[in-house]
Parts: C-alpha cells; structure tokens; sequence
C-alpha cells in the first residue's frame, strides 16, 4: 500500500516529530546541553591541560602566522592571477620585500625611537613632579577637596606600590630572571617558527578547506566549504581592516603630533597604532599619554593635541574606517563594546584582541545550524 504525500510527515522519525518540530522541546534541549557541556569542563579541566600547555607552546607562532597570512593572501593571489607565477615564487619575493623593510626600518626608524624613549625616561622623573604639582595647583580650592585627597592617596598608594613591587622583584631576583628568560626565549621562538609556518600557510592556501571537508561525510561537503569560506572571509575582513586601519591611524597622529610640536610625538603616535586595534578605545587610550605631555606644555600645546585628535577621529570614522572596514562584519557597535567588555575580562588581553573574530565565527556557525533547523523543521513552513 503506496502512501500519501500528506502522511510523509507522520512518516518522519520520532526526533523530527519530538525535537526537530517541536520548539519547545528544541530550545530546552539546546539550554540542558550548553549547562551540561559548561559543567563537565568545569569538572575536567584537568583534560585539557596538555592542550593549554600545547597552545601555550605553539599558539604564539601560530596566531601571528595567521594574522601575517590574512595580509598577505590577497597579494599572492593577485599576483598569481596577474602574472602567473607559482605561489613558492611570489612568497619567496614577498618575504625578501618585507625583509628588506624591516631592514630599513630598523636602519631609520629604530635610532629616532630609541632617542625619544631614552630622553623620555631621563625626564620622567621631572615630568611626573611637574605633573603632581600642577594638579594640585588645579585642585586648590575648597569645593574640589575630596578630589584632591583621592588624588592625593592615589598617588601615595602609586608610590607604595612601586616600593613594594621593587622590593619583590629584588628579593625574587632568580624567578624574576626565570620569567624574563621564559619570555625572551618564547619571543625569539615566535620569531624563528612563524616565518616557516606563514610560509607553507601561503602556499597551500588552497588545499586546507579540501583537506579538512574529507574528514566528513560527501554530501555535506559542500555546506562545509561554504560555511569555511564564510568564516575565512569574516576574519580576513576583520584583520585586515583592523591592521590597516591602525597604520593609517598611526601616520595620521605621528604627521600631526610632529607638526604641532609635540615631545616623543612620533613615539606616541606610534604606539597609537596598537591601541588602535582595540575598536572604539584605542584611540581615546593613545591620547593618554598625548594630553599628559600637552599639560606639561602649555595651553596651546594642549589646544594644538586635542584638534590633532578631533582631526584623526573626522578622518577615521568618515573616510578610513568606512573604506576599510565596510559593513562587512555586520556588528553593531554596542555589541562590539559588549564582546570587548565580557572578553576582556574572562580571558584578559587576548578576549580583547580575539574576541570579535571568535564571535564573528560563532556567528557563522550558528546562523548555519538555525537555517539548518528552518529548513528541516515543519514549525517554518506554512
């Protein structure tokens, strides 16, 4: 006995009927799922300590690797596609390029760092006397009294607190040095092992997504590669605008910063650069050191910094930003806040710089397994 096209439904297995059609059932299964996977790692953390020490390990060359690939890709690509060369040609010219950069640089640019930072420590210590001085000249009237206490203790407990912190590093002088040798020796790692890895990176490009897909079965195959591809271009879109972003914001306060006269104004700038990869706050935080600088000047040299900063941030958020960035990733800047937020304070500076890309791919793949759901799922269909 042949069946209806109308009994297919009653036809399907009890996990359409009971999960898949139901959404009740659906959401309290995903709810119970997530509290039971958060509870057992919690209780088996233990499992995946040979993995953080196997991150700890390999995750710095590998992350800097992958930042540096994001950059590079669209040029080997181009360039594969413009003058039909082999991939292992253009990588290998690319990597002599940006060699022959960094050589530069380091001939040019490093001396005019170094002297800014030796005279900037060499006056720090007058700077920052000057600095307590002339806030308390400001706070010098009865209404701002809690005020000046609070900065009054502040800056005893700052004081303390660098007595107490060069007490310790002394009287741990051998753990100090371990750590120190730790980091150095990690750092030069990173930079020995990261160049071999962009490498191959660059140059199999191509053969990651098929090699991953054939981990899984055929006809799922081509959602696979669509949702890597999905995935890839949300982090190549962010990364590069990101970085780019940050070089154009770091040239923009070092031209301004050295036209208006400002001490250290190219190491400010500078640095201006890495902070402005936090979205939203890295600016504001360049200004910091910036503005204190100004305060030691004088009114105009304050005046001069705060119209360099107005000028940066027209330029940025009208002309730059939207010509890097786009709308591509597709997030709501109170959302991006909320992610740098809560990343920030669950996993430090990494979930701040990490943060949005792990989002972005969450993002991907959730969105997949709903569509999935309302495409499989009798509740959408009318």
């Amino acid at each position: 006995m042949r069946l209806n096209k109308n009994d297919s439904t009653e036809q399907k297995s009890w996990f359409y009927r009971w999960v898949v059609n139901n959404r009740l059932v659906a959401a309290l299964l995903v709810v119970i799922v997530l509290l039971t996977a958060i509870y057992m790692m919690r209780r088996v953390n233990f499992i995946f300590e040979p993995i953080s020490a196997l991150f700890a390990a390999v995750g710095a060359p590998m992350i800097t690797a992958g930042v540096f690939y994001y950059l590079l890709i669209p040029i080997v690509n181009w360039a594969n596609r413009k003058f039909r060369l082999s991939k292992q040609t253009i990588v290998l010219i690319i990597f002599l390029i940006v060699f022959a950069v960094l050589i530069l640089g380091v001939i040019f640019i490093a001396p005019i760092i170094r002297t800014n930072f030796v005279q900037f420590a060499k006056h720090w210590p007058d700077y920052y006397k000057h600095w307590s001085r002339q806030l308390l000249v400001w706070l010098d009237y009865p209404a701002l009294n809690p005020i000046k206490n609070w900065a009054l203790d502040a800056n005893n407990n700052l004081n303390k607190t660098i007595i107490d912190w060069s007490r310790s590093y002394l009287s741990n002088g051998i753990a100090g040095v371990g750590w120190i040798t730790h980091f150095l020796t990690m750092t030069a790692i990173t930079l020995v092992t990261f160049p071999f890895m962009l490498y191959y990176m660059l140059k199999e490009s191509d053969k990651f997504p098929k090699y991953i897909s054939q981990f899984f079965p055929e006809k799922t195959r081509p959602s696979l590669m669509e949702v890597l591809y999905e995935i890839n271009k949300q982090i190549s879109d962010y990364l590069r605008g990101q970085i780019l972003t940050a070089l154009a914001v770091s040239i923009m306060f070092m031209i301004g910063f050295s036209v208006i006269g400002l001490p250290y104004g190219i190491w400010i700038g500078l640095l201006a650069g890495p902070l402005n990869l936090i979205p939203y706050l890295g600016s504001f935080l360049a200004m910091v050191p910036a503005i204190i600088i100004a305060l030691l000047g004088s009114t105009n040299l304050l005046l001069a910094v705060l119209i360099v900063f107005a000028i940066e941030q027209t330029l940025e958020s009208r002309l730059i930003h939207p010509k890097i960035m786009g709308a591509s990733m597709h997030i709501h800047p109170v959302t991006i806040l909320v992610i740098l937020l809560g990343a920030g304070e669950m996993f430090g500076l990494l979930g701040v710089a990490f943060g949005i890309p792990a989002y972005a791919v969450l993002k991907v793949l959730i969105s997949r397994i709903y569509l999935w759901w309302r495409q499989n799922s009798e509740l959408f269909k009318s």
